[in-house]
């Protein structure tokens, strides 16, 4: 049997972008530890200029890579996010942190993150 382990997100900044998932997901992004960081030091880069940055879940179970790609976005993503907001509180921080409103339906908008990748937000029950 297979399991989903991960998400990968294709930016242009990872370390810019990795606040908004967090805030978004309600994840934390993973600590750097000495050895991450000796190994980021090594290439030249630090927590940042990391190129992929991991947003975890609570319990563990999943992460979310924020990995830069040297090309822009292009189009339409094929694949993408559904969340459920906590409250009106919780858009109103996505947005003062770049996300935009593309389009509203009654129990669902549909939104662009800080670099225009799409996804969806569920109304707090």
């Amino acid at each position: 049997m297979s399991n989903l382990v991960e998400i990968v997100l294709d930016c242009q900044n990872a370390a810019r972008l990795a606040p908004f998932w967090e805030v978004a997901l309600g994840w934390r992004i993973r600590p750097y530890d000495d050895a991450e960081i000796a190994r980021l030091a090594s290439l030249g880069l630090t927590p940042e200029t990391d190129p992929s940055v991991a947003v975890d879940a609570p319990d563990g179970s999943l992460v979310l890579f924020v990995q830069e790609v040297p090309e822009p976005k292009t189009a339409k993503n094929r694949m993408h996010l559904d969340i459920r907001l906590r409250d009106d509180t919780h858009l109103n921080e996505l947005l003062k942190l770049g996300a935009t409103i593309q389009f509203e339906y009654e129990d669902w908008l549909v939104l662009t993150d800080p670099e225009g990748n799409e996804f969806c937000a569920k109304h707090p029950v």
